[in-house]
C-alpha cells in the first residue's frame, strides 16, 4: 500500500458555496487525489444559504467547527489550531479567506510547518480609518514574515502580496479553473418558463448577473449603466444572489435595500429583477442570452461566476478590475468594460446586444471552448498539488 503524503490543514472562515469555498473544495479534492489527508477548520455555517461542508465530508475530509474564526485575531485560536496541527501530524496549513489567513500563517509558524495562503481576491480592510489602518498593518506584518507560499489568482493580486513584503519568489500566479459540466439544452417550454420567471419578455435580451449583493460586485454600477439606454433590442437583467455575508450583514443588507431604491429611482421596473439566492443557476444560465459582471474588484481576471457563464456557452461582459485574462481574446471570447465606469459598461452591453442572436451564440461557443481548453480544474489542481509538495519537501 502506498503511503500518504501527510495531513494538510485548511482554514475557511465562511463555508458557504461562493467562489472562495468552491476553490477550497477543488484544491482539497486535488490534494486528496494526490494522497494528502485534509482537515478543514471552518467558521460558522451560514444560516440562509447552502454550505460546502457536505462536499468536504463526501470527500472524506475531516471538518472541524471553530466558532472563534469570527474573531480571527484571538491568540487562543492560534494556539488551538497549532496544537491540532501538531497533534495530527500536519505538514502544512493553508489559509483561504482573507479573515483567516493571519490565523493560518501564525498557527503554521507556531506548529513549525509551512504556511500557505490562497489569495483569491484583492485586499480590502474594512472599518473606520484607524481600524482599517491597524488591520492593514497587522496583516502586512504577518504575511511578510510568515508566508511560505502565496498562491495568487492574478498578477494584480501577486503584486499586492509583494507590496505587503512577501518575497517575489514566494508568490506565484495560479488562475482559477472549473470543472465545466456538459452544455445544458433546455426544452423550449422550460426555457420560456424560466425566462418569464426571471421577468424577461419574448423580445428581451436576457442577461444574468450572479453573485452576492455587495459593493464589491458593483450591482449599483450595473443599474446605473442600464438607466436610460436605447439599445438595439430591449434588455432585461436578472440579479441572482443575496446579501447574506454574516460578517458584514448590516452593510450588505443596506446595500441590497439601496439597490432596490436605485432601480425604482431609475425607472427600471420591468428591466431588472431581483431573484435572491437560487439553487438552479445552471438552468438559469441555459435560459439566458448573455452574462454581465460589473465588479469593482476581484482576484482572478476571470471570476468564477464569469467562468461558469462562459462554460455554459454565454457571451459575457465583465470588468477589467483584475487585468486581462490569460489566453483571452477581446471580442472573440467576450467583451471587457472598464471597472467602476458605468458608461463603459453600458457601451459593452450595447455591443453585446448589437451582435444579434447568431453572433452572440458564436461568442458563447468560443468562450466555452476557451474554458474547457485552458481553465480545466484538473490542471489547476495538479499545479496546486505540485506547489504544496514543494513546500512540504523543502521543510522536510
Amino acid at each position: 500500500m502506498t503511503a500518504g503524503r501527510g495531513r494538510v490543514h485548511m482554514t475557511l472562515r465562511l463555508p458557504d458555496r461562493t467562489g472562495a469555498a468552491k476553490m477550497a473544495l477543488a484544491f482539497a479534492q486535488a490534494l486528496h487525489a494526490d494522497r494528502f489527508d485534509v482537515t478543514l477548520v471552518h467558521g460558522t455555517v451560514p444560516a440562509s444559504e447552502p454550505s460546502i461542508l457536505p462536499d468536504f465530508a463526501q470527500l472524506g475530509a475531516e471538518t472541524v467547527l471553530e466558532p472563534r474564526l469570527e474573531r480571527p485575531w484571538d491568540p487562543l485560536l492560534v494556539r488551538a489550531v497549532a496544537d491540532r496541527v501538531r497533534s495530527e501530524g500536519g505538514v502544512c496549513v493553508i489559509g483561504v479567506n482573507q479573515r483567516d489567513r493571519m490565523l493560518a500563517l501564525l498557527a503554521a509558524s507556531r506548529a513549525g510547518v509551512p504556511g500557505v495562503v490562497v489569495v483569491g481576491n484583492q485586499h480590502r480592510f474594512w472599518g473606520s480609518r484607524p481600524v482599517a489602518a491597524l488591520k492593514r498593518l497587522s496583516y502586512t506584518r504577518v504575511v511578510a514574515r510568515h508566508t511560505t507560499l502565496a498562491v495568487c489568482t492574478s498578477a494584480v493580486v501577486r503584486d499586492e502580496l509583494i507590496a505587503f513584503g512577501v518575497p517575489a519568489e514566494r508568490a506565484v500566479v495560479l488562475a482559477n479553473g472549473i470543472d465545466a459540466p456538459p452544455s445544458l439544452q433546455l426544452p423550449a417550454g422550460e426555457r420560456r418558463r424560466l425566462r418569464a420567471e426571471m421577468g424577461a419578455g419574448d423580445d428581451d435580451v436576457l442577461l444574468l448577473n450572479v453573485g452576492r449583493l455587495d459593493p464589491q460586485k458593483g450591482q449599483d454600477l450595473l443599474l446605473t449603466a442600464l438607466g436610460g439606454q436605447g439599445w438595439a433590442a430591449p434588455v432585461h437583467v436578472a440579479l441572482v444572489g443575496s446579501s447574506g455575508d454574516p460578517v458584514a450583514a448590516r452593510a450588505t443588507t443596506a446595500f441590497e435595500a439601496s439597490l432596490r431604491r436605485q432601480a425604482d429611482a431609475l425607472g427600471l421596473e420591468g428591466v431588472v429583477s431581483f431573484l435572491g439566492w437560487r439553487s438552479d443557476v445552471r438552468q438559469l444560465l441555459a435560459a439566458a442570452d448573455g452574462y454581465v459582471h460589473a465588479a469593482r474588484w476581484e482576484g482572478p481576471a476571470l471570476p468564477l461566476a464569469v467562468m461558469e457563464a462562459m462554460a455554459a456557452g454565454l457571451p459575457t461582459v465583465f470588468t477589467d478590475c483584475s487585468g486581462m485574462p490569460p489566453v483571452f481574446e477581446e471580442g472573440r471570447h467576450g467583451l471587457v468594460a472598464r471597472s467602476e465606469d458605468p458608461e463603459s459598461l453600458a457601451g459593452r452591453i450595447g455591443d453585446l446586444v448589437a451582435l444579434g442572436a447568431h453572433r452572440r451564440a458564436d461568442m458563447g461557443a468560443e468562450a466555452a471552448a476557451l474554458i474547457r481548453t485552458h481553465y480545466r480544474m484538473a490542471d489547476v489542481g495538479q499545479t496546486f498539488c505540485r506547489l504544496i509538495q514543494g513546500v512540504v519537501a523543502r521543510r522536510g
